[in-house]
């Protein structure tokens, strides 16, 4: 729809008809912004130190576009170099080649400076390649095009080791099928509040015949600020549902601050402000305050949110669930109140939150999947399993995104499985492979970007492409998941250690008469280990067997 809207205004707006004039340079070649043609209300400017002297600006308007027409010499991988510099701060905006969205770069506020989309595939010939606007805001100096190399196999050769040394055995069953299966196939996802039965799900199978393999979930509604007014969630028992279906189960958590920290009066759009006490524009909270120690208060309503959570999770982790655990996305952003006050801060937060959950809480059924998105944010390879990007493009984009793979390669110091952890627009499977951008999973978002009054919509992703994804033999859906148990470290499993500690004794069995009773705050660590009449559920007659087990010795 944008790329209609702006082919339009491009032929409706003064164009200046000028070609991009290609100048060699030392890497790659250099073609001058102000050389290229522009059209909307981008205007030229003297800038003594860039190339050229003269830049082009400012992107205040949506049909403000730069096209450069450049040749590309034989067919190959390329690296794009985008040169410029945000007005009043960092802005990020588009990249197109011949009018398919091609990624984002980044325009640094304090100086110009080169932004690369990594390893793009360009036959040989001449494309169009265009800067448009999406934060806008910026002045751009010139591009430069440089020979790349394709993204390596061995990228995809990842370690099979958790960073919670104390994850359960479905957990560690789940990571190494992802590890085993990285870089050789990609999991359908899709996010769905009502599991099985959502609307979205049953519109996939009804133009597929399949179901996407990964349920996407959110902990929003398990926040104590949305539950004292009234907030319900089936969140996780629409998880376990899935599990038992042999699915995977991913959750992200849009948390909403303490009722404290909620600014008063409706939000922009007229709802009350408590309904997405998520974005920072809502809220008062300051994390920066909460982490240096300046506002107790804070810590301790942050401290009761993360035991509600950890609740669920438990309540996961007893039922045998593992979870791609999602939590504080789309931190850089700054649109939600986590990544409002920094990276330091932000980091710091992670931190706290990975020890909480896992040290605390014993909330030993999750792979955490760290969604900062950029490289400023990221905490540190203890603290992140997997890396995810959500991305958001034109409707029927299908590129694979894989400037921006490129780029998350080297977010860490080895190698890391990278997910779609959220899209609008589904890539077309065919560009992930011959690109060799093999995300882990994609996992598209909700409502109207699948559906439309309770039916399949291809608003966003178009029936073929669709079916081409989840028939592909590279795309996993829910049929074509393993059967779990095959990936259980059974050398590992000590019968009757329900507490995961490697050893079978009297807590053990106290641990599982309690759990029966449901006494609060007691949690399974690895139910499947106490099941030892092999039903698939934990009860008297189990612990019956187990008691028996240890009179026995």
């Amino acid at each position: 729809m944008k790329r209609k809207l702006i082919a339009l205004t491009v032929g409706l707006s003064m164009l200046l008809e000028a070609s991009a004039i290609p100048v060699c340079a030392e890497n790659g070649t250099l073609y001058e912004a102000e050389d290229a043609a522009i059209s909307g209300t981008l205007q030229s400017y003297d800038e003594a130190d860039v190339s050229g002297g003269k830049v082009i600006g400012n992107f205040a308007d949506d049909t403000d576009v730069i096209t450069f027409t450049v040749e590309i010499p034989t067919d190959g991988f390329y690296n794009i170099i985008v040169t410029s510099k945000g007005i009043g701060g960092d802005k990020v905006n588009n990249v197109l080649i011949d009018g398919d969205f091609t990624g984002t770069f980044e325009s640094k506020g304090n100086a110009f400076s080169g932004a690369v989309l990594s390893s793009i595939m360009m036959t040989s010939g001449i494309h169009e390649i265009s800067i448009t606007k999406s934060w806008g805001w910026m002045t751009v100096d010139c591009i430069r095009i440089e020979a790349a190399e394709a993204i390596p196999d061995s990228v995809y050769e990842v370690s099979n080791t958790l960073i919670n040394p104390n994850a359960n055995a479905e957990t560690q069953a789940l990571f190494s099928y992802l590890c085993e299966g990285y870089g050789k196939q990609i999991l359908s996802g899709q996010v769905a509040d009502n599991g099985l039965d959502s609307d979205e799900f049953k519109a996939i199978y009804d133009v597929t015949g399949k179901f996407p393999a990964i349920l996407g979930l959110d902990m929003m509604d398990y926040c104590p600020s949305r539950t004292e007014k009234g907030s319900r969630s089936q969140a996780v028992e629409r998880a376990i549902e899935f599990h038992e279906k042999g699915g995977i189960v991913t959750f992200c958590w849009h948390w909403n601050a303490p009722d404290k920290y909620i600014k008063e009066g409706p939000a922009d759009n007229g709802t009350p402000r408590w309904w997405s006490g998520f974005s920072t524009v809502n809220t008062t909270f300051d994390i920066a305050a909460v982490m240096d120690g300046s506002d107790p208060e804070g810590k301790a309503l942050i401290d009761a949110d993360i035991a509600e959570i950890a609740k669920q999770i438990n309540r996961l982790q007893d039922a045998g669930v593992p979870v791609l655990w999602r939590p504080l996305h789309e931190a850089s952003g700054g649109w939600f109140w986590w990544g409002a006050k920094g990276a330091n801060a932000y980091k710091s937060f992670w931190k706290y939150l990975y020890e909480q959950l896992t040290d605390v809480y014993g909330c030993n059924n999750l792979i955490w999947v760290w969604n900062g998105q950029s490289a400023d944010w990221y905490p540190g390879e203890e603290y992140v399993d997997i890396i995810g990007e959500d991305i958001y493009t034109d409707t029927h984009a299908y590129t694979a995104h894989t400037a921006k793979f490129s780029e998350i390669l080297d977010y860490s110091g080895g190698n890391k499985i990278i997910a779609l952890t959220e899209n609008g627009t589904i890539f077309d499977i065919d560009n992930a492979i011959s690109t060799n951008a093999k995300w882990a999973w994609f996992n598209t978002w909700n409502g109207g970007f699948i559906t439309k009054d309770g039916q399949f919509s291809d608003e966003f992703t178009e029936t073929e492409i669709l079916q081409k994804n989840y028939q592909s033999e590279y795309v996993i859906t829910l049929d074509e998941l393993p059967d779990w148990s095959t990936y259980l470290p059974t050398s590992t499993v000590v019968k009757g250690d329900v507490n995961s500690d490697g050893e079978f004794s009297v807590a053990d069995v106290v641990l599982l008469q309690k759990w029966l009773l449901a006494v609060p705050e007691t949690h399974l660590a690895d139910w499947k280990a106490g099941d030892l009449d092999e039903d698939e559920r934990l009860d008297i007659f189990d612990l019956a067997m187990i008691k028996r087990l240890l009179i026995n010795g």
